[in-house]
């Protein structure tokens, strides 16, 4: 009786080794399928975690090196430094996508390669529904190629500031087919890359801030433009709009004359995207001034033909 137990004590061992290899044996191609993706799962976190920190630390090492918080602040160099910014981040976008379409169609034909599929003949008969659908789906297409041009001639990047027809905003995604732009108001909205026939970029090369003062026809307009000039220098030597000035200030004269009121344009070069900060600036500084020097603003409206203006 001791002797039969510990035969059967033995032979457990060899029963649980049979038990998995005829498991394995008849659950093999599924084991196998689970298995692709399982690694095409993690492959595509790991290459887009990868590739997402590599952006990271290139934009944070060109900002870091520049000491500054935003790409249109940067310095040394500004277009070049900021357009690699922004185009890293374009193409790590661009990236994340290609990389995930890329390894679910791999994975997609592994898979069928275990159930037996004839990958080659529905490859070429993919081709031939391909040719069909193209017609029918031009729209896609389109989309497709305008999108990849878009990237590749760097027409736009991640966090430019971009007006698209009736919609500007900063771009916070680029897609192969959409792409994402967030409205001053919060509102994101989704272009199809096709639907962009005319796009106006403020984040390339450089800005100009315009400032139109209106003051009384009968002031002295050369006192007027000596303070405004003054006013636009002061805010050269100021920290906070110092890097974001890239121009000496320049009054391009009465911009305009109507009755009894005459407007001054102001005009002055800066860094991409920052025409914006630097007019508030200027506004407010000139009303300081302006009051300072007792020059008196033009309060009333102009009257047009056929009612207020």
């Amino acid at each position: 009786m001791t002797g039969f137990r510990m035969q059967g004590v033995e032979d457990v061992p060899e029963v649980v080794g049979n038990a998995f290899v005829d498991f394995i044996t008849t659950y093999q191609v599924p084991l196998r399928i689970l298995l692709i993706i399982a690694v095409a799962v993690t492959l595509n976190w790991v290459l887009r975690r990868v590739l997402m920190r590599t952006v990271t630390r290139i934009v944070q090492g060109v900002k870091r090196a520049q000491d500054v918080d935003t790409t249109s602040e940067i310095q040394a160099a500004p277009y070049v430094n900021a357009r690699a910014v922004q185009r890293t981040r374009t193409l790590g976008s661009v990236g994340r996508a290609a990389i995930t379409w890329i390894i679910v169609a791999i994975a997609l034909i592994l898979v069928l390669s275990e159930l037996s599929v004839n990958v080659g003949a529905l490859v070429a008969s993919a081709g031939i529904i391909g040719a069909g659908l193209a017609f029918g789906a031009q729209n896609i297409v389109k989309d497709l190629l305008n999108g990849i041009f878009m990237v590749f001639e760097d027409q736009l990047g991640v966090g430019d500031w971009i007006t698209v027809g009736d919609v500007s905003g900063t771009v916070e995604d680029v897609g192969i087919r959409v792409t994402q732009v967030r409205a001053v108001d919060g509102t994101l909205w989704f272009v199809r890359n096709g639907e962009i026939l005319t796009l106006g970029n403020s984040s390339q090369g450089w800005g100009r801030a315009l400032v139109d003062v209106t003051v009384q026809a009968d002031s002295d307009l050369a006192e007027v433009e000596r303070v405004t000039m003054e006013t636009a220098k002061s805010l050269m030597r100021d920290p906070a709009t110092a890097r974001k000035i890239t121009g000496e200030p320049e009054v391009w004269g009465v911009e305009s004359a109507y009755g009894d009121r005459a407007t001054l344009r102001l005009a002055m070069r800066t860094r991409p995207e920052a025409q914006w900060a630097v007019q508030r600036a200027l506004r407010a500084e000139l009303i300081r001034r302006f009051n300072e020097e007792g020059i008196q603003l033009a309060t009333e409206l102009p009257q047009y033909p056929g009612g207020a203006g």
